[in-house]
């Protein structure tokens, strides 16, 4: 992020219009998404278009007088533009969305969009309804669900699959206790519903054209694979090259996901806006050597963008990448096209308003939430920080750059994360200036020498080194995670708290720029408020432990009988139990179960209805718990 706040400087003059439509609009979006406004709601609009197109045709002295309301009415206007936006963004509202067709038991026609990913007990993929089979009618709806398939259906499973199936699609529900909303999480991602496909529970009805593009993205993308197996060796370094250069997570040890996250440097193997700017710098500094003119400048202008985006959509397109992106797009079309220099502040607006207007839904992605506010914390706060300290060696001075620019992106960023995860990395500064220049020599190397392999031998040196920096990497990260009070959890922040910790970071800035009397004394206000708050979160009674009954046990081995609904409360400590027995088709959801029961195996019994067994079992697939369903693979005998 240094390459890329340097870009442009905070104080380029310039008009910031982008930023007076984007809050707004972003306004009327969480307006929308907390509120769930009517469609009839939106007929409001309709009297402020009719002011604003009105407005002009006043008289001047008219318009003199109401030039405080005509700002207004454009903010109020561009609010209902946001709201509409992700109105229309639901796909639920759609008047073809599967769910307006489908019952229990109709058939269902699904294409697989992706690869299938690869877990440890099954395959999951996002699949696109194609068309639903009602009662000898066939409909052709919008929309698509999650399955988990069984893992002996690896291998017949592809990427644009068609899948003919009657099991029944059950809605996605969080797990009790969970800190996660994951029912929400895939709402926003317009998925409802999830299937789990038994080994014998669908029919093969062929295969779908893929798009050639994404196909050829995803070749690109096992090639990556591919060469950091073979030259850089299989186990977790090359998981951590995978990560590091196209964002493929799927081979990262979980205990060094843990410690990356717990040192404050997850950023480094979650494709973000720093590998964006690592890109852009190399292609600026490949294609120096082009003279400067006309067309010359048009081609470094077409290389950039097609290897930026091409770069962006080979990981994923992350909110975070998508943002760096635009902004790199923006600036390489003012530098080479139009040469012309925008405001930074305006440039990042900008590429907010654009890619809400594609993906409302963006706005409560905590990545794009992060990334926006870590840009704007460097832009506002690193030069201020830097200027703090004087070096007189360079080599000490760009090390308190790359401090200041750490400890700038924190400021905004902290709160946030406070909130959200309720935990903070005190050794995040250290953690930064060893893993950061690392992560880049690694990038580089890589990207070295995936162009090297065609000679092999000079591949396979290259690799060797990433090899052994990889490792240098994640030895020091674990070994700084190992430092006393490394992480500190548990930390209370509600949201009137993060509200005071933001109104803080305001004064500060206006403070540092302006050096208004009022800021400061609003920061002092605001920083005594949050102290208090965070006193009376501590001072909060603990919430009364519940009871539940248990009961059976047989020789040792206990057994749970569940034939009628469970109690809502839960107990200070799960039931441990072996298994549990589901008999007489009892109105329970698996999640309620394991919220009270720590157990082996959970036994389906015969005598359940068809839905209910489907429901259970596909909860228990993908929750990974194991279970034995008596309908489907015969008796089972517990040998007491």
């Amino acid at each position: 992020m240094l390459f890329e706040s340097s870009l442009s400087s905070p104080e380029t003059r310039g008009s910031t219009p982008f930023i007076r439509v984007v809050i707004p609009f972003a306004a009327g979006i969480l307006l929308q998404y907390y509120t769930d406004m009517h469609v009839y709601t939106f007929l409001l609009a309709i009297p402020l278009l009719t002011a604003a197109w009105l407005y002009p045709r006043v008289p001047a002295e008219w318009r003199f007088r109401l030039r405080g309301g005509q700002a207004l009415l454009l903010w109020t206007c561009l609010l209902f533009v946001g709201a509409l936006r992700l109105y229309l963004a639901d796909e639920r509202r759609h008047p073809a969305f599967y769910q307006q067709f489908y019952h229990a038991g109709d058939r269902v026609l699904l294409e697989v969009t992706a690869p299938p990913l690869q877990r440890q007990h099954h395959s999951s993929f996002v699949a696109k309804v194609r068309y639903i089979q009602h009662n000898g009618r066939i409909f052709s709806p919008k929309g698509k669900i999650n399955v988990n398939a069984d893992k002996r259906l690896t291998d017949s499973i592809r990427w644009g699959s068609l899948l003919l199936t009657a099991h029944t699609l059950s809605p996605i529900r969080n797990r009790p206790g969970a800190g996660f909303d994951y029912q929400r999480y895939c709402a926003d991602k317009g998925i409802y519903h999830q299937l789990y496909l038994p080994f014998t529970g669908y029919h093969p009805a062929g295969t779908a054209p893929v798009n050639p593009i994404s196909r050829w993205l995803y070749e690109a993308s096992a090639f990556c694979i591919r060469a950091f197996n073979r030259y850089i060796g299989p186990g977790p370094e090359a998981g951590m090259a995978a990560a590091l250069l196209i964002g493929d997570r799927q081979g990262l040890d979980k205990a060094l996901v843990r410690d990356y996250s717990n040192t404050g440097i997850v950023h480094v193997i979650a494709i973000s806006g720093m590998h964006l700017s690592l890109l852009y710098a190399s292609l600026l500094l490949a294609l120096a050597w082009l003279p400067r003119g006309r067309y010359t400048d048009l081609l470094k202008a077409l290389l950039i963008l097609a290897f930026l985006w091409g770069f962006t959509f080979l990981t994923g397109a992350s909110a975070s990448v998508l943002r760096a992106a635009v902004m790199f797009s923006a600036t390489t079309l003012g530098r080479f096209v139009l040469a012309r220099k925008s405001n930074i502040y305006n440039a990042l607006a900008a590429s907010a308003f654009v890619l809400l207007a594609v993906d409302p839904y963006l706005i409560i992605d905590t990545g794009f939430q992060l990334s926006y506010l870590a840009v704007l914390s460097i832009l506002l706060f690193q030069q201020k920080l830097y200027q703090r300290l004087h070096c007189r060696y360079k080599w000490l001075d760009y090390l308190w750059q790359m401090a200041a620019l750490t400890l700038a992106a924190q400021l905004l960023t902290t709160p946030l994360c406070l909130y959200y995860y309720h935990q903070f990395p005190t050794w995040f500064l250290l953690a930064n200036l060893v893993a950061v220049p690392l992560s880049t020599f690694i990038i580089y190397g890589e990207i070295l020498m995936l162009l090297l392999t065609p000679v092999p031998f000079l591949a396979e040196w290259i690799g060797r080194g990433n090899r052994f920096v990889i490792w240098l990497l994640n030895c020091s990260v674990r070994k700084i995670g190992e430092l006393p009070l490394s992480l500190l959890t548990d930390l209370p922040c509600n949201r009137l708290l993060l509200v005071l910790q933001y109104l803080a970071l305001a004064a500060l800035a206006l403070y540092w720029y302006h050096r208004f009397a009022a800021a400061r004394l609003a920061l002092i206000c605001c920083l005594n408020l949050a102290l208090l708050t965070v006193l009376w979160l501590q001072w909060q009674p603990a919430a009364q432990p519940c009871h539940v009954q248990h009961y059976t046990l047989h020789q040792g081995r206990r057994t749970v009988r569940i034939s009628t609904t469970l109690p809502d409360a839960r107990p200070p400590k799960k039931f441990r139990t072996n298994y549990i027995l589901l008999t007489r088709n009892p109105p329970v959801d698996i999640r309620q179960i394991a919220a009270l029961y720590d157990f082996d195996t959970l036994l389906i019994g015969a005598g359940n209805s068809k839905q209910r067994i489907e429901q259970w079992k596909n909860d228990c697939y993908v929750l990974t718990l194991r279970f034995i369903s008596v309908p489907d693979q015969g008796a089972y005998v517990i040998n007491f």
